[in-house]
């Protein structure tokens, strides 16, 4: 007799349970079984089955003997007795009548012995039969509960947010979910044809190859690492894996099972925070050398003037240049510690403009006039081209300090050659051009060197904090202006800035402008 907790027969009668899932390529010998309590009670029901049966059959058996015997009984009484009664009632009539009382009586026994063994016979044959259907029932919900729960296991492995998979001891595919398929960018059938090292990146096949070792030797029961796949477009995809070895009762090597969770995004928010750091760390350096430089030469001229007055050689000539000096230096510093607040209060938001109705060419020309020292000292000719007085609402220290952090970034990049610096109007907003003949500007780096502490070329050539654009497009965008940059390398640089007459108030801000104050 065949289980009735078979697959075959669950194929046939469980609606849903479809024949791959019982096949030994999607469901290896040693997880056939799950879940374990379920595949016993499965089990149990056909030996009840086959118990009662027995059972059933023994007390059938037994009647029937019984039967048998009253039988035979009755035969000796019909066929033996009989002529032995007539002899009897031949010679004594009296005999004859006790002959047929005692013949009678045992009649009456057998008679009361086989209904007797009948009755026991249907009776064991009808508990037989109830017992047999009852074990027939539990065997049929045991195998619906296996059912289910095969179910719900295949429902959890197919919608789990993470992928797993089950895989050969020689690294084929043997199953994935939908999950780790689309991590890997493959259809389930596709990668049944291929082995985890077909898809893993080179760097960490023997890594993972090594993983697997250790667990087959017992050397720890999971092995968790951040890896990377190779997708099928070809692109690399970070993972945190987790593997474990699965075995049989008998402690014999399955499969292994592993999980995976795609971690890009963190490697990203990671490699951002590496740069971030790095970025922080050449800014401090960057920025301690560059406040010390003013602050050792204002000290050797504090200190020459000092030794000088202590000789008593100390001239009105020799002192205005040394304060002179002084002076420059205290200025440098000055700014750099401007470009740092500006930084501040715009990380902060609180950087606040005051705008109201000035003349934007005098804003300009103390610009150029603050800085014409710098470019002189540099070898540089400021040469200023400026319209007719332009009056327009705008804030004019931050607008000057802003046209003069363009025009310091060219008289530093200008290579000593002119620069010219032009303000004209351009219908309803100012445009103000900063032109050099310098080093130039490579096309893939003109956005980028207007972020924080972002230059177009090593610091290491060049001094500064590379704040000064970034606090510029910040103060010009808070005007409800734009800067742009063009040249190419070797052809010099020309930065425009345009900014509306009617007053930051009338455009709106973009997102990453400050607030405006009236």
């Amino acid at each position: 007799m065949g289980s009735r907790a078979s697959p075959d027969w669950a194929q046939r009668h469980i609606p849903g349970v479809r024949e791959r899932w019982y096949t030994p390529e999607v469901m290896p010998a040693a997880n056939r079984s799950w879940p374990p309590d379920a595949a016993r009670v499965a089990r149990l029901g056909p030996a009840v089955f086959v118990a009662l049966a027995l059972a059933a059959g023994t007390a059938g058996a037994a009647a029937f003997h019984a039967l048998r015997e009253a039988g035979t009984l009755h035969d000796v009484l019909a066929v033996e007795v009989a002529p032995i009664h007539d002899q009897l009632r031949a010679v004594d009539p009296s005999l004859g009548r006790a002959h047929d009382e005692a013949l009678a009586a045992s009649r009456a026994r057998i008679t009361a012995r086989i209904r007797g063994a009948s009755h026991a016979l249907l009776a064991a044959t009808g508990v037989a039969l109830g017992l047999a259907f009852a074990a027939y029932a539990v065997a049929r919900r045991s195998v619906r509960a296996l059912a289910r729960s095969e179910a719900r296991y295949r429902a959890t492995f197919e919608n789990a947010a993470i992928g797993i998979a089950q895989v050969a001891l020689d690294g084929r595919w043997l199953r994935v979910n939908r999950r780790f398929a689309r991590i890997l960018g493959y259809e389930e059938e596709e990668l049944r044809a291929l082995r985890f090292q077909d898809v893993t990146h080179p760097e960490h096949v023997a890594e993972d190859e090594g993983c697997a070792r250790r667990l087959l030797a017992g050397e720890g029961v999971l092995c968790a690492r951040e890896k990377r796949y190779v997708r099928r477009d070809g692109r690399a995809t970070w993972v945190h894996l987790t593997a474990a070895l699965v075995r049989d009762p008998a402690g014999r090597p399955c499969y292994f099972v592993s999980s995976a969770e795609p971690i890009d995004e963190r490697k990203s928010v990671e490699q951002e925070l590496r740069e971030a750091v790095r970025a922080r760390d050449d800014f401090l350096e960057i920025a301690s050398h560059e406040l010390r430089t003013p602050l050792t030469s204002l000290r050797l001229q504090l200190e020459g003037l000092k030794l000088a007055g202590a000789r008593g050689v100390v001239t009105p000539e020799r002192l205005a240049a040394k304060v002179d000096g002084a002076l420059r230096q205290e200025t440098r510093l000055a700014r750099l510690v401007d470009e740092l607040l500006d930084v501040s209060r715009i990380d902060r938001g609180e950087l606040r403009l005051s705008p109201r109705e000035a003349d934007l060419g005098s804003a300009v020309r103390r610009a150029v006039e603050r800085l014409s020292e710098s470019a002189a000292r540099a070898g540089t000719e400021l040469r200023l081209a400026l319209d007719e007085p332009l009056v327009a609402r705008f804030d004019p220290e931050y607008l000057e300090r802003a046209v003069g952090m363009v025009l310091a970034n060219a008289i530093k990049y200008g290579a000593g050659k002119p620069v010219d610096v032009e303000l004209a109007r351009r219908g309803e907003a100012a445009l103000v051009i900063v032109r050099d003949r310098g080093i130039g500007v490579d096309p893939c780096v003109r956005e980028r060197i207007f972020e924080r502490f972002e230059r177009a070329v090593s610091p290491r050539h060049y001094g500064g904090l590379g704040l000064g654009l970034f606090v510029a497009r910040r103060v010009i965008e808070a005007h409800g202006g734009t800067i742009s940059v063009e040249g190419a390398p070797g052809e010099g640089a020309t930065f425009r800035i345009e900014v509306p007459l009617a007053g930051p108030e009338a455009v709106p801000c973009s997102g990453t402008a400050v607030p405006a104050s009236a």
